[in-house]
Parts: structure tokens; sequence; C-alpha cells
């Protein structure tokens, strides 16, 4: 997920945006084997909320990938999401769907976690681009 401005990007979107990044890659940093899902959760969570990007986060910010169960497939699986709640922990091997969003930008990566820490799948440049 990337976002597209129409036209100039204001000062405030482009501080979010930056701010997202930075966010989400201390998050990613994180996705180690064997680290808790919450802990991973905060450093977004926490770090989007403290910086006043938004005055409430009651989503997740990410969720399982490439999960088959025996029963039909949904387009989002939740069977693993991060939260404040989840008390899983990390394996190699798992991949994940991590996003977030803020003042109207959002981005999303497409994350394996593997024996050394996170691989971000998704190549596209993370940043907020501009249609003039």
């Amino acid at each position: 997920m990337r976002c597209v401005a129409l036209g100039p990007i204001d000062a405030e979107r482009r501080h979010a945006a930056e701010l997202l990044v930075a966010l989400q890659d201390a998050q990613l940093a994180a996705m180690k084997p064997g680290a808790a899902a919450r802990d991973v959760d905060a450093i977004l969570r926490n770090g989007v909320l403290a910086a006043g990007l938004r005055k409430s986060y009651p989503n997740v910010t990410g969720y399982t990938l490439g999960y088959y169960s025996r029963v039909p497939i949904r387009s989002s699986d939740f069977t693993r999401c991060f939260l404040p709640s989840g008390e899983w922990r990390l394996e190699a091997g798992m991949v994940f769907h991590m996003y977030t969003s803020a003042r109207g930008v959002s981005f999303s990566e497409t994350v394996l976690v593997g024996d050394q820490g996170a691989e971000r799948l998704t190549k596209l440049d993370r940043r907020l681009f501009s249609k003039s």
C-alpha cells in the first residue's frame, strides 16, 4: 500500500509519511523469531499515538498471510494479529501484511520473518508519491 497525493504534498502529510515510515521501519526491525507480537505492535502503535498522528489506534498493525486452513480462505487472515493483547511469538518462516495509516497517509509491507529478522518483500519505494 502506497499513497499518491493529487497535487503538491502539504507539510503535514509529508511529515506524517516520514514518521510512519520511520516507525514502521522500527517495527519491522523488531520482527525476529521469538519476539512477542504485542511488543512488535507497541513500537508502531505507541509511536503513532505519541507523535500525535492519531487520537486512537483501534485497528491491528499487521496480520497473517499465507496461512491455509480447512475453512475457506478470506482475503485477510486474522489468525495471528499484531495487537496490544497479542501474546503469541514470531517464528522464522511466518509471513505478515504489516500496515499503518494516519493523516490521510498509509503504508503497508509484506514481511517474511527470517532467522536473522524481517525481510521486506515489498520493493516499491516507501514514500508519499505526488501526481501534479
